[in-house]
């Protein structure tokens, strides 16, 4: 590698590191802050709490530091007349970007490896911690990594294999009834658990009811085509088999996708995330060349300050679109894939236009 390419590269590293602390201390900063004023919590506690996030903050906060990254390093090129002199010694502004795209795409393969490998688990101790050191439920467990979903809460442990939030119903269900001892005393399992909002129950269906009897060897089972139950979770609780999504990797999750599509529900929002995450790992490269057309223009036509307040600009304007298109996408106007890849597309077009249209200003 030549001096002038490790100059290069090194300067816009650098840029990107700075930017990236910036971006992740200010909006981790942000959120504690937040919490602080809303939680009944120590700081403490809550800093503790937001720390789990940092790695899925960082990974959101790598597209606007890339871009960032590359309107400072072109842009202080330029105004010192560096461009001209690497252009009058033979090296065009393409051999600049490769560069420094070699550099982003390097940022989005660790981005995606990060969402994939590293956001799932942190994001499980985080809801751990939530449940059993903010929230004080020290017997609340939830698990949705394996074929099914198993969630305990007090003496109760619930196997559900697909809940439709939508409907308030389950299907494929077994609970598990424990004494104060922790012995199994019953098992019911049933093909669907519906809830009945009125008279705050739940209403099973075509099932099988087993009883262990104490100092008895054997069980009592018994099968029933309709059950009335009263727990003491309710469909409100359930919520958090939702949030846990987050606890997935890729490939859990498009298998989450996969298995309740076969039970026929909506998995839009499941399929929306999805293609988020792998959407946002590359967006760095898209930000980055939409900061090359403003970055090398003349000097006289302004400043490094106007390059950031258009990079901000940019920024908004691309994560407005995209919030707003995953809304639409998980409504159901768009398609799931539509929904993500639209505003890429979108965003990429109108990167191409501009640095063609700087080509030949």
């Amino acid at each position: 590698m030549r001096i002038l390419d490790r100059y290069i590269l090194s300067e816009f590293v650098r840029n990107f590191v700075i930017a990236l602390a910036v971006l992740t201390a200010v909006f981790f900063i942000a959120d504690y802050l937040r919490g602080v004023w809303d939680a009944d919590v120590t700081p403490l506690v809550l800093f503790k709490y937001g720390a789990f996030q940092i790695p899925m903050i960082i990974c959101q906060m790598v597209p606007p530091s890339a871009m960032l990254a590359t309107a400072v390093t072109l842009s202080t090129l330029n105004r010192k007349n560096e461009l001209t002199a690497i252009h009058a010694s033979g090296i065009g502004l393409g051999h600049v970007s490769l560069l420094i795209f070699g550099a982003i795409f390097i940022s989005c393969c660790l981005t995606l490896v990060t969402y994939d490998r590293v956001v799932p688990p942190m994001a499980r101790k985080r809801t751990s911690f939530y449940w059993k050191q903010i929230m004080k439920r020290q017997d609340f467990t939830v698990d949705i990594k394996t074929s099914k979903i198993w969630y305990r809460s007090k003496n109760y442990i619930y196997n559900l294999r697909v809940y439709d939030n939508a409907t308030s119903t389950i299907h494929g269900i077994g609970i598990y009834f424990f004494d104060n001892r922790f012995h199994l005393v019953q098992h019911i399992e049933a093909e669907t658990a519906h809830y009945d909002g009125g008279k705050n129950e739940w209403n099973l269906r075509d099932g099988m009811l087993t009883v262990f009897p104490e100092g008895q060897s054997f069980p009592l089972s018994k099968h029933f085509g309709e059950k009335r139950l009263t727990l003491p979770e309710t469909p409100k609780d359930f919520l958090e088999i939702e949030h846990q999504v987050d606890t997935l990797r890729l490939k859990e999750l498009r298998t989450f996708i996969k298995r309740n599509k076969e039970a026929g529900l909506n998995t839009k929002n499941y399929e929306v995330d999805f293609h988020s995450r792998i959407a946002v790992s590359f967006i760095p490269l898209i930000m980055g060349l939409l900061a090359i057309p403003f970055s090398v223009r003349p000097k006289r036509q302004g400043g490094l300050g106007k390059d950031l307040a258009i990079c901000i600009g940019w920024i908004g304007s691309y994560w407005l679109l995209f919030s707003l298109s995953l809304s639409l996408g998980k409504s159901g106007a768009f398609t799931p894939w539509a929904a993500v890849w639209g505003p890429c597309a979108l965003f990429f077009a109108a990167a191409i236009v501009l640095v063609l249209k700087g080509r030949t200003a």
